[in-house]
């Protein structure tokens, strides 16, 4: 049997908050023996999505620990349950699931089966287009399997990411003052003088929290002649509208505030960046 894949939606930050429950639900499940996780299992199944990767000259697909932490659970829950499902009731959507996990990605799918071979569920799960796809998708960098075995059969959980970097917040600054360096150097421009002002850094945070990017907070900034912000999964990557704004001298310098926070619409998490320039 194979269930549809899926790929993360919109869920709302406020599953995030609902700690309580989680914590009656994960205490409830101590109530039932623990189906024994099947490693040689995972690892077969890892093996076969790599060659399927292979085959259509893909790079093989990372094995996260973390990711298989978050699988291995919801693989007991179904196994628990004798049932499929990509979301039981009072947990988390997958996001946030990986999130609490401490994986920092900006795309995610589940693929989900039971089955009494683990041969056959991969040959079923690629029989199926959404569950193909994420095993293809050049997206993904990263993978993370989970097998709960209860009597006959396996309940198969595998979870995908673009994962990211887990940058300390000054690791990340220093990653998007090198990206705009290394931009302006392939403009050919004199690299503009950077000027610290936290307030930036306070904006960038306070836009996650409404989940909005308002370029109206600029102006708010004293001698600001304009500026951009703009939200960004990998930092090295600039929007149009920043490399417009970089593709001319600056000799008053900048300003830049780099925030990583959740939101509703990025309940995984997400960079949130503004910049100024004087």
């Amino acid at each position: 049997m194979v269930h549809a894949a899926r790929k993360t939606g919109i869920p709302a930050l406020l599953l995030h908050a609902c700690c309580v429950l989680l914590t009656l639900l994960s205490l409830a499940t101590l109530a039932y023996p623990q189906a024994p996780d099947d490693a040689a299992s995972e690892r077969q199944l890892l093996s076969l999505i790599n060659q399927e990767r292979a085959k259509e000259g893909l790079a093989p697909l990372d094995l996260d620990d973390r990711l298989t932490q978050a699988a291995r659970k919801h693989s007991q829950l179904m196994a628990q349950d004798e049932t499929m499902e990509h979301q039981f009731d009072g947990e988390p959507a997958l996001a946030i699931r990986l999130s609490d996990e401490n994986v920092r990605s900006d795309h995610d799918g589940e693929n989900i089966a039971v089955d009494s071979d683990v041969a056959v569920a991969h040959a079923m799960l690629m029989k199926s287009p959404p569950h193909r796809a994420n095993v293809l998708s050049p997206q993904f960098n990263a993978v993370g399997i989970g097998v709960a075995r209860s009597e006959d059969l396996l309940y198969i959980t595998e979870d995908f990411a673009h994962v990211l970097p887990n940058y300390s917040e000054l690791e990340a600054d220093a990653a998007a003052q090198q990206a705009i360096n290394d931009y302006v150097r392939s403009q050919g421009l004199p690299l503009p003088t950077r000027k610290t002002r936290t307030q930036l850094t306070h904006m960038a945070c306070d836009m996650a929290l409404e989940d909005k990017l308002d370029s109206d907070k600029v102006r708010e900034v004293p001698g600001v002649s304009s500026g951009v912000v703009w939200t960004a999964g990998d930092l090295r990557k600039l929007p149009p509208g920043l490399k417009k704004l970089l593709a001319q001298p600056l000799p008053s310098g900048y300003s830049l505030g780099v925030c990583f926070a959740p939101s509703v619409s990025h309940p995984g998490g997400i960079y949130w960046l503004v910049m100024v320039v004087y």
